[in-house]
């Protein structure tokens, strides 16, 4: 599987490398980008090559999903060290448990243990 993932992606860049190159024209023409706001005067970027605009938006595209995303992991691992405490908590409390009902199942109603009780009752 690890193989198939390497070649997917190599096969992946190698379609992106060649539709940057057949369409290099297109990613070296400059443009600039304007803000035209009523309250302020109109902002322009320095002309730049198209490539570096489509590499700042989906830079900017991807920063935003990351952090979108940031809120549901801690609340994930939150939630996942709060499960794990409780699963612990049980378990202490399921070994607590069964040691109480090895003590109950151990001893007889006359105080002497199970195996002890038994062991004299074959002897007579």
């Amino acid at each position: 599987m690890k193989k198939v993932k390497i070649a997917f992606w190599l096969i992946l860049l190698v379609f992106v490398g060649v539709f940057a190159y057949q369409n290099k024209i297109y990613f070296m023409a400059k443009q600039s980008l304007s803000l035209t706001l009523p309250f302020l005067e109109t902002l322009h970027t320095p002309e730049l090559p198209h490539a570096v605009l489509f590499l700042v938006f989906f830079l900017t595209g991807f920063l935003i999903a990351y952090f979108s995303g940031l809120y549901d992991r801690f609340k994930s691992k939150k939630m996942l060290k709060n499960l794990n405490a409780a699963s612990a908590a049980q378990q202490e409390e399921l070994t607590a448990l069964k040691r109480e009902l090895e003590l109950l199942r151990g001893a007889s109603p006359g105080g002497i243990p199970a195996s002890e009780e038994q062991g004299t009752k074959q002897t007579t």
